[in-house]
């Protein structure tokens, strides 16, 4: 066993007022113990810990008295930490086990083994459609995309730009225009929904030009119409005017000088 689980509360809690020393002979002691998956005795221990003085052996028994149980056939055994090695056992033989039961598995329906450079003949299915929540994409044969806008997604994010909703007809008619437009290129679900939404602003800028005009040019019409009736009145009240421009007087003596 090469890996345990070591509870930094649990320890401090129950040796935390070892010395410097007890610390490294418990460590040492335990890290041994779990590596070879068996109890020490006294002999072991101090082999295991490498204990030389008379102040390291003296740490190391005193870590076993404190920490571990002496049985009959003099060996040092702690309850936790036979615990975690039963449990590490057990789940090892779970594993061993399974692992063969899979061999037999495939043994028993006398699939060879495969080499590296040889290829997979097994048929997977193929991967599912995932379809957007607004939007489903499908391409077609004539390298067109068909988009499929959600009409409750559409005001909502027209309303948030400050524009009027609109309808399902308004869609259908829109939507055709968008597909050609964006005949080549493949969008995203998310992004086909922004450009659609932008072509309805624009739409809507452009329906919004179209009919300000004929208001224009009916007062531009109104206008002229004034006019011409203000023109009409005048002659009748003053006659025919000459407008043509006059030479001033001071060019006229000059001309006859």
């Amino acid at each position: 066993m090469h890996y345990y689980k070591r509870n930094l509360g649990d320890y401090a809690k129950k040796a935390g007022r070892l010395s410097m020393l007890e610390h490294g002979a418990y460590t040492l002691l335990m890290d041994a113990i779990y590596d070879r998956e068996v109890f020490p005795t006294l002999e072991d221990a101090l082999d295991w810990t490498w204990a030389r003085d008379e102040a390291e052996i003296a740490a190391v028994k005193f870590v076993l008295t404190k920490f571990f149980e002496l049985q009959n056939d003099g060996r040092y055994v702690q309850k936790r930490i036979c615990d975690e090695l039963m449990d590490y056992k057990t789940k090892a033989e779970t594993n061993a086990r399974i692992a063969k039961q899979r061999e037999e598995k495939r043994k028993s329906k006398n699939e060879p083994s495969r080499t590296v450079h040889e290829p997979c003949e097994e048929k997977h299915e193929p991967s599912p459609n995932h379809k957007p929540l607004t939007i489903n994409q499908e391409p077609l044969t004539n390298n067109q995309y068909k988009y499929t806008f959600d009409l409750n997604t559409v005001n909502t994010k027209l309303k948030m730009a400050g524009r009027h909703e609109v309808d399902q007809k308004y869609i259908d008619q829109l939507q055709s225009q968008f597909e050609l437009y964006y005949a080549d290129q493949h969008m995203v679900a998310n992004k086909a929904l922004v450009k659609f939404v932008q072509w309805i602003m624009r739409n809507q800028d452009s329906e919004k030009q179209n009919a300000a005009k004929p208001q224009m040019q009916t007062s531009q019409q109104r206008t002229a119409s004034e006019m011409d009736r203000w023109r009409q009145a005048e002659r009748e009240a003053f006659g025919e005017r000459d407008v043509t421009p006059k030479k001033s007087l001071l060019i006229e003596e000059v001309g006859h000088a």
